[in-house]
């Protein structure tokens, strides 16, 4: 075997170190290398969880679960408690606790089964005239006053509706006429002369006297409305209203 000096392998070497890739092997191996690194990235990314992640993700969907049950258990009692609500709520009459929450309850009846402004009011007025009955025949005196309260905040936007409404229906009126007849009878709580009252009285009267001159009448009911049109006059409202549901009769 041929002996090598040190001069020669250190001569060797330089020729070695002056050596250079060709150009397309460098470009090759460049590209291997990156695709080597984007499939090592693939599988960083894709790393299967560890135990202790895949617990944190399920604590999260029972949470989850949890949380949307409570949610839809409060919803559903708290529906119960305003279905109790609103029934209890039927039996009051003006200055219990829970009246406010029958009056809404009747608002909103009245727009489901799409009542007239009209019609809801002397639908109103009937109730409110009837719990004054009950107040006055129970003997709830401290209710007394709430009642006849609520009444002449009903009458006044029923006068109203009357007065801005110039084609009222025959039968509406005599209905209210019958309400006001009710609520002169109530004993102790005579409302007859109160302003808001007396104003619907005129208002009632006076549609009637119109409608019944334009009707056929026997003479026995001409002679009353005739009656009914002096007391007219006389602002006598009550007493002309009496004589008028004589001649409905």
């Amino acid at each position: 075997m041929t002996k090598i000096t040190q001069k020669q392998l250190i001569e060797s070497l330089k020729q070695l170190k002056e050596i250079k890739p060709r150009k397309e092997w460098a470009v090759s191996l460049r590209s291997q290398i990156l695709a080597e690194k984007q499939v090592a990235s693939t599988f960083v990314e894709l790393k299967v969880p560890t135990k202790q992640e895949q617990s944190i993700g399920i604590k999260d969907i029972f949470s989850a679960v949890f949380f949307q049950r409570k949610l839809a258990y409060s919803f559903a009692a708290l529906a119960f408690i305003i279905v109790g609500l609103v029934g209890f709520a039927q039996y009051t009459v003006p200055g219990d606790l829970l009246f406010s929450v029958k009056k809404m309850s009747e608002q909103s009846e009245a727009a489901l089964i799409g009542q007239t402004g009209l019609r809801q009011n002397v639908v109103a007025l009937n109730s409110r005239i009837n719990e004054l009955v009950q107040v006055a025949k129970d003997g709830r005196k401290a209710n007394i006053p709430s009642a006849i309260d609520e009444i002449n905040a009903n009458v006044s936007t029923l006068t109203k509706t009357l007065k801005d409404n110039t084609s009222n229906d025959p039968a509406t009126i005599k209905e209210i006429a019958a309400s006001l007849k009710v609520l002169a009878s109530v004993p102790g709580t005579d409302l007859s002369e109160n302003s808001d009252v007396k104003d619907l009285y005129q208002t009632v009267v006076g549609s009637q006297i119109a409608d019944l001159q334009k009707t056929t009448l026997t003479e026995e009911q001409k002679t009353t409305l005739s009656e009914v049109e002096d007391l007219y006059k006389q602002e006598k409202y009550a007493d002309a209203l009496e004589k008028i549901l004589l001649i409905n009769k």
